[in-house]
């Protein structure tokens, strides 16, 4: 996990744990006004590329984020533009040549695939479960042992998540989160692609 996504993910984790004010489970109150969500977690993320006689395949544990700012533009619906990624440390990889068979070993460095886009969250009331996805661009890159990067293609990440309710702005809650990505090689005409889980702790002012 790079030092960026850890950082995030342990203010997520204090916010969460520090709350001095209980939690309003079964306040019956709707979404409004200005809206923002930061959410973080770790999970498993991989892309592989291939064509018929040749692969690589990226994978590993990786830390992982979702930001969503914007607005509430309906009853528990909000519109935002959401950054969503993440970041694999020291990952796996498989590869497989034409003629001279496949091998696999750690690659040291980080692997990160990271994108921006516009999103919706949309609350059901008043249990407060929320269910959110983003279309973004993104970009899929390599450091380390080995360097690149993709051309910009097309990300997709959605989540469902549950939050309880701290005073009268913030929720905090968990969530589970998926991302797809389909990213064009920088020097070829396959694409990377690959699908990343992850648990994230989500803390909303709203």
């Amino acid at each position: 996990m790079t030092k960026a996504l850890a950082s995030c993910l342990a203010g997520v984790a204090i916010l969460c744990l520090s709350a001095s004010v209980p939690c309003y489970a079964g306040a019956s109150r709707a979404h409004d006004g200005f809206f923002l969500r930061l959410s973080a977690g770790a999970g498993t993320a991989g892309s592989k590329i291939e064509d018929q006689a040749n692969s690589i395949d990226i994978s590993g544990t990786a830390g992982d984020v979702d930001i969503a700012i914007g607005g509430i533009v309906a009853p528990n619906f909000a519109i935002h533009g959401t950054i969503f990624g993440w970041s694999a440390s020291d990952p796996n990889a498989d590869v497989t040549l034409a003629g001279l068979g496949s091998g696999s070993g750690t690659l040291h460095g980080t692997a990160t695939m990271s994108a921006f886009g516009p999103g919706v969250t949309y609350y059901f009331m008043p249990v407060n479960i929320y269910a959110t996805g983003s279309v973004g661009f993104g970009k899929f890159k390599l450091d380390g042992d080995v360097n690149g990067q993709t051309k910009t293609g097309i990300a997709l990440g959605l989540a469902l998540g549950k939050e309880w309710w701290v005073g009268s702005a913030w929720g905090l809650g968990v969530a589970g989160g998926l991302i797809h990505h389909s990213l064009p090689d920088e020097g070829a005409t396959e694409r990377w692609s690959g699908t990343s889980v992850a648990l994230r702790l989500s803390a909303t002012f709203n």
